[in-house]
């Protein structure tokens, strides 16, 4: 049965939930997801036959602290009943060609380290590992007031995924950077404020536990330069 590939549209969001939450064990909110899809802000994509969707990629662009853009590859999942089609290799060279024609030079996933079917997807597709490995801390946003984005050497990423809304920071680890990032995400009401710390480097990580980051897990990121025109 022939397979294709388009871009999500709100009447896929209870079929894009159905396969999350059988992939990932948790729920996801179809209300969000439509809601998401509708806006036009992310370039989520589904793999789709006759019988209905089979397979989703969440994507969406964020700017680094020098301008740079880049495709985020945040979930992938695939049916049970659609698993070993090459469905998920399909969503990936999708993305790409998605990010190319968005001028995004980058793309790239953070996956988590024992996560073995991703791991092989993005080494098959041409993304190269990170050397480091990287823990991931997450902290739901307290009461605060609106402000700027980026402080004191620390770069504020928003970001809005099929998942949650929320801020990724990024650059130096700060406490005045947490603290802002805090601040903003509270006052926007975003569920979530990520921050990664290399294993070999412990330092920021009573900073972050001192306001209310917990540990998620060890990721490595997966990333490829594109080449546009």
């Amino acid at each position: 049965m022939s397979v294709s590939v388009r871009r999500a549209l709100p009447a896929d969001a209870a079929a894009i939930a159905a396969i999350a939450e059988k992939t990932f064990g948790e729920p996801f909110d179809r209300d969000r997801i439509a809601g998401l899809l509708k806006s036009g802000r992310g370039c989520s994509l589904v793999a789709l036959d006759a019988r209905g969707i089979l397979a989703f990629a969440d994507n969406f662009i964020t700017v680094s602290e020098t301008g740079t853009q880049r495709l985020e590859l945040d979930l992938l999942a695939v049916d049970p009943k659609a698993r070993g089609m090459g469905i998920g290799r399909r969503l990936i060279a999708e993305s790409l060609l998605l990010a190319r024609e968005l001028d995004a030079p980058l793309s790239r996933a953070l996956v988590r380290s024992e996560n073995l079917v991703m791991r092989r997807l993005c080494a098959s597709c041409g993304f190269a590992i990170s050397e480091r490995n990287y823990d991931l801390y997450v902290a739901s946003p307290g009461l605060g007031s609106n402000a700027s984005l980026d402080i004191d050497g620390t770069h504020l990423v928003p970001v809005e995924t099929l998942a949650y809304s929320g801020i990724w920071i990024e650059g130096g680890l700060t406490r005045a950077g947490v603290l802002r990032a805090l601040s903003v995400a509270a006052a926007q009401q975003l569920q979530r404020v990520g921050a990664l710390v290399a294993k070999s480097d412990r330092a920021p990580v009573q900073l972050l536990a001192d306001n209310g980051f917990q540990l998620l897990g060890t990721y490595n990121w997966w990333t490829l330069k594109l080449k546009n025109g």
